[in-house]
C-alpha cells in the first residue's frame, strides 16, 4: 500500500493567509516542506481521504491521474475536508468516471443534496451514508469508521483502513480518542502506520476538537498497550496549524524521534 500525503495543513494552511505571525513569517521565508495546503490523502492510486478546496491543484501538483480514483473517504464537514462545489465540477464533463464517496450524515447530506441539483451528476457520482463504528467495504478495501472527537455538528469519524495485509490508521480530526475506540481498534489489527492530527504540534492542552505532540505521544502509548502499534509501525504526524507554533523545520527538532513530520507530498510505501 501506498499512501501520499497531498496536503498537510488545517483550514487556514501555512502560511495562513493576511497572517504575521513568526510560524507563517518564518514558514513563508523558508519555503519548501514548510509551505502547507490542506490536509488530504491518497491510498494507492484509487482511495482519496477527503475532498477539500486544494484537491485539483493537488491534482496538478502531483501529476494524480484522477480518473483512477473510485472511492472517497470524508472525514467531515468542514471545508477544508469537504468542498462539495468542486466534488460537482464532472456535471460539465463529456466523459468523466464515477467516485463512490462515504460520509457520515453532515457531509453526506451535503453531497446528496449537490449530486441531485446538478444535472448528469448521478452517472459521475454516488454517495453512502456511514455510522461511528460501522465496517465497510470499498472495492479491496476494509474501513472501520470511528467516531472522532470532534465538531458533532459535522458528524466526524476518522479510519482504520486494511488492504491486503496492510493496515493503516488515519485519525484527522480529532482530539484524545474515546475510550471505547481501543477495544475496536484491537479487534481490528496491528497497524503498519498510524497518522495522528498534530494540530497543536508543539502547544500544549490540545485534547478536544485536535491534538497536540503531547496528547499524540498519550494516544501511542495506549495503542502500545493494546499490541496494535510497535516498533515497526510507522508514526507519522500530520494536519498542522500555525497556531501549533512551529514550522515544518523547528518540528524536525522539537518532536520525539519515532514520528514522522509530514509534508506536502511526502509518500510512504508499506
Amino acid at each position: 500500500m501506498r499512501i501520499r500525503f497531498l496536503g498537510s495543513a488545517a483550514y487556514d494552511a501555512i502560511p495562513a493567509p493576511f497572517c504575521s505571525c513568526d510560524t507563517c513569517t518564518c514558514s513563508r521565508k523558508a519555503g519548501g516542506r514548510n509551505i502547507r495546503s490542506r490536509s488530504q490523502v491518497l491510498l494507492d492510486e484509487d482511495l482519496l481521504i477527503d475532498f477539500n478546496a486544494d484537491t485539483i491543484m493537488h491534482f496538478f501538483q502531483y501529476n494524480i491521474d484522477s480518473q483512477r480514483i473510485k472511492y472517497c473517504l470524508i472525514t467531515h464537514s468542514h471545508s477544508d475536508h469537504l468542498y462539495v462545489p468542486d466534488i460537482l465540477i464532472p456535471q460539465y464533463s463529456q466523459k468523466a468516471t464515477k467516485v463512490e464517496y462515504y460520509s457520515a450524515l453532515s457531509g453526506y447530506l451535503m453531497i446528496k443534496k449537490g449530486i441531485e441539483e446538478s444535472p448528469n451528476m448521478e452517472r459521475f457520482a454516488a454517495v453512502t451514508c456511514i455510522e461511528p463504528y460501522q465496517e465497510f467495504q470499498c472495492g479491496d478495501y476494509r474501513i472501520l469508521a470511528l467516531l472522532a472527537n470532534h465538531d458533532p455538528n459535522t458528524t466526524p469519524v476518522f479510519y482504520a483502513i486494511e488492504k491486503g495485509e496492510k493496515r493503516i490508521l488515519y485519525a484527522h480530526d480529532t482530539g484524545a480518542f474515546f475510550e471505547e475506540i481501543f477495544a475496536k481498534l484491537q479487534k481490528f489489527g496491528r497497524f503498519d502506520l498510524v497518522s495522528l492530527d498534530c494540530t497543536g504540534a508543539i502547544q500544549k492542552g490540545y485534547r478536544d476538537g485536535h491534538m497536540c505532540i503531547d496528547t499524540n505521544l498519550e494516544m501511542i502509548a495506549r495503542l502500545k498497550e493494546i499490541k496494535v502499534v510497535d516498533e515497526k509501525t510507522k508514526l507519522v504526524l500530520n494536519h498542522f496549524s500555525h497556531n501549533g507554533g512551529a514550522t515544518y523545520d523547528e518540528l524536525l527538532l522539537a518532536a520525539p524521534k519515532e514520528f514522522i513530520i509530514s509534508y506536502d507530498g511526502l509518500s510512504i510505501e508499506l
